[in-house]
Order: C-alpha cells, then sequence, then structure tokens
C-alpha cells in the first residue's frame, strides 16, 4: 500500500495542469484530482492521463468557497492512504522533502502534520512554452512552530502567522479538519486556510523537517486568492468594517477555543493582536535577515542578467541551499 495521497484541486487554467502532469507523478505515491472547473479541459486531459494511481474525479463546479469547501470534504473522504496533502496545479513537488516529511511522521506519532521550509519561483516564460522559472527563494519558514500543539502553538502561530495549507497530514486528522470547516459554512477563503491551520494544532504537532518539500509559482496568471481579492477588501480591512466577516471570526473561534480548551476571549485576543499588528516579516534574526537578502534574488538575477531555469534546476537548486543552510544552522 502506498503511503501518501496528493489531493489536487483544480479549477480551470488547463495550461498550468499540463505542466503539473509533466513534473509531480510518480509512481510511488496515489494522486486524487478534485476537478471542480468551469470548463472541460482539465476533464479532457486527464482522459489521456492512464494511470492506475492516478484518480480523476470531476465535481460540481466552484462557483463559491462554500461549493471548493464541499468539494474538498468529499475529496479528501476518499483517500485510503495514511497520509495526504493538498496541492495546486501551478506548484511543484519536490519528493525529496515529501520523503522526509513522512519519515517525520513515522517517527512521531503525536504529530499531525509536517512541512519544510516552502520555496518559490517566478515564471518568466509563458505558460504556453516551454516554461523556464526565476531564481527559486524562500517565501515560508514555519520553523518557529515545530513541535508545538494546542494553544500555545495558536499563540505563536498568530505571531507570526505560517499557513498550514501544503503540509503532509495524518490522514484521519485531515479529513476531521475538512469535516470542521465544512460544518462551519465558512464562506471566505482567508479564513478557511486560517481555520485550516488552527486546527491542525488542536489535533497535534506540526514537525518542521529540513529539506523543502513544496515550491510555490509567485506569480500565476489567476489564483483563487486573486479571484477573492479581485472581489472583495482583503481580511486585514474586513475584520474592522464587515459584521458578517466578524462574524464569521467570532463563529470559528468559538470551535476553536473548545477544541483547545481555552476560553474564546483568550484565542480572540491573539487573534486581534494579528489583525492589529499585520503579518510583516520580521528581520530581528540571523535566518530572516538572511531569508529577506536571499528573497530579492527572484528580482536582481532574471531581470538584470536574463537568466532562467527549468524547473528541475530549481529543485535541485533548493535541494542544495537547504543543505548549506543546514551546516550553518540557519
Amino acid at each position: 500500500m502506498k503511503k501518501l495521497t496528493f489531493v489536487l484541486p483544480l479549477k480551470d487554467r488547463p495550461y498550468y495542469t499540463r505542466i503539473w502532469l509533466g513534473h509531480n507523478i510518480r509512481q510511488e505515491y496515489d494522486y486524487l484530482v478534485a476537478d471542480g472547473s468551469i470548463g472541460n479541459e482539465n476533464e479532457e486531459l486527464f482522459r489521456l492521463v492512464q494511470l492506475p494511481n492516478v484518480i480523476y474525479v470531476r465535481f460540481p463546479q466552484d462557483l463559491s468557497i462554500e461549493h471548493y469547501v464541499e468539494k474538498m470534504f468529499q475529496a479528501v473522504g476518499r483517500v485510503q492512504t495514511p497520509y495526504v496533502m493538498t496541492c495546486d496545479n501551478d506548484d511543484f513537488i519536490n519528493f525529496h522533502g515529501i520523503a522526509h516529511c513522512i519519515d517525520a511522521l513515522e517517527k512521531d506519532p503525536d504529530a499531525v502534520c509536517a512541512g519544510g521550509p516552502i520555496y518559490g519561483v517566478s515564471q518568466v516564460t509563458s505558460a504556453a512554452s516551454a516554461p523556464r522559472y526565476g531564481m527559486p527563494v524562500s517565501i515560508i519558514d514555519a520553523a518557529a512552530l515545530s513541535g508545538m500543539s494546542g494553544f500555545d502553538a495558536l499563540v505563536q502561530l498568530f505571531k507570526s502567522y505560517k499557513y498550514m495549507w501544503y503540509s503532509v497530514f495524518r490522514t484521519p486528522s485531515y479529513q476531521k479538519i475538512w469535516s470542521d470547516i465544512r460544518q462551519l459554512h465558512i464562506s471566505n477563503v482567508y479564513l478557511v486556510e486560517i481555520l485550516q491551520a488552527e486546527l491542525a494544532f488542536c489535533h497535534g504537532k506540526y514537525i518542521q523537517v529540513p529539506a523543502n518539500h513544496y515550491i510555490r509559482l509567485e506569480n500565476p496568471v489567476t489564483s483563487a486568492a486573486r479571484e477573492e481579492a479581485s472581489m472583495d477588501e482583503r481580511h486585514t480591512r474586513k475584520i474592522f468594517f464587515d459584521s458578517e466577516y466578524r462574524d464569521q471570526v467570532v463563529k470559528m473561534s468559538a470551535h476553536v477555543a473548545k477544541l483547545a480548551d481555552v476560553g474564546l476571549s483568550q484565542l480572540l485576543n491573539e487573534f486581534t493582536n494579528y489583525f492589529i499588528a499585520g503579518n510583516g516579516l520580521k528581520t530581528d534574526s540571523f535566518g530572516s535577515r538572511m531569508s529577506v537578502r536571499l528573497g530579492r534574488l527572484h528580482e536582481i538575477i532574471p531581470r538584470r542578467l536574463s537568466l532562467s531555469f527549468p524547473i528541475e534546476f530549481g529543485i535541485g537548486f533548493v535541494n542544495g541551499l537547504g543543505k548549506v543552510r543546514s551546516r550553518l544552522g540557519i
């Protein structure tokens, strides 16, 4: 039996799906494709994919966040492997880091999810042509949360918010997380993301592994978050000016507070501090300062020297960078 299933939720963007299929399929893993597209292009692509470990399921169209949540709940419920991870079709899996994540979960029964530093690349050629990318850079590192759970983890989470969205999860816990999200009827994509992170720490620990496991595209043509932002105010403004949004925050916080066995006012206080302080990157350590400097490479190198690389080079680069950072203790 395979150990991990990658769940790939789709909503159109078939040009990215083509690229994803060329880089992210391995025989030793299972794949469940949850397609909520408006058009039929993704379905036509998967008619050509005849692999026993790739299951394609056509769901009702993703016309709202509620439709997306229902799709994810149903899709995750089909997973039969011990571990599961959600991917996007414009991103890339680093299988070297995935192996580290599975190993960490198998060694620690109290851990509910694991992940490494997530890196990002910028595409510098059209998705319709042979895609090439700028230098990979670090975009999120949740090391400060490693080994934490419960209310202590939630306090740390809101001090420097890091999503758990692309972590490798134990399947039973992940199924319960999506059941809770569905039950609460949260209709904002940002709140769904935050709630998922909160619920993860209610079920157990997050473990940070010393290897990148996922590479995100930083400049996609479209994304769910971008579509949501174009239709409405971002959540940092909505919490102050949108009463319906605040009601959803209170509803999900009441649920999380009960699971974490703390008072609602305690949890809401941490949530409030997060919104007031904002989500700026702190630069009070050598490691974070190094990440800021490394983060400028994708701006400087491709633009000034016209350098670009295939994604295989990018994955090799971040694996090498991970070894350097490990040796330097950053």
